[in-house]
């Protein structure tokens, strides 16, 4: 779906804030990936860039698992998210408890990302901003000096 010289580039991320009322905004959808970008309803995700589909004039977006071709008109590019789609987190509040990322999300007044994750098999309904989480590979002092 990608084209090899893509590849190799740094990783892009950014908005879509496409609503597709209109069939002026449904045309700037691949046919194919049409439906699932309705179910996916992209305004506020942050997704990432994967670079140009084989077929012209269409970029490729990526959401969690999901991929979609879309016409680059309405992508906004952002700061890469502190976090990634599966990675695996501590919340820093309660370090011992681990979660999952799962969901990315634009907030729009504060002009950055959050967090949605799954703790114990558990989707949580609170949003998390990135300085709330920790990596998985981040052990905090206090919990070395316990073991």
């Amino acid at each position: 779906m990608v084209t090899d010289s893509e590849q190799v580039r740094e990783r892009e991320w950014g908005l879509y804030p496409w609503h597709g009322q209109s069939e002026a905004e449904r045309r700037l959808v691949h046919p194919e990936d049409l439906e699932r970008l309705k179910f996916l309803w992209p305004y506020c995700k942050v997704l990432e860039r994967l670079g140009y589909a084989e077929e012209p004039g269409f970029i490729v977006l990526r959401y969690g698992e999901s991929t979609f071709r879309v016409r680059p008109d309405l992508f906004q590019p952002v700061s890469p998210p502190a976090f990634d789609f599966g990675e695996e987190v501590r919340l820093r509040k309660d370090p011992e408890r681990l979660g999952v990322i799962v969901a990315i999300h634009w907030h729009y007044e504060q002009g950055r990302p959050y967090f949605l994750i799954r703790c114990d098999r558990r989707r949580t309904s609170k949003r998390y901003q990135a300085e709330e989480l920790l990596p998985r590979s981040h052990i905090p002092s206090e919990l070395l000096s316990s073991h």
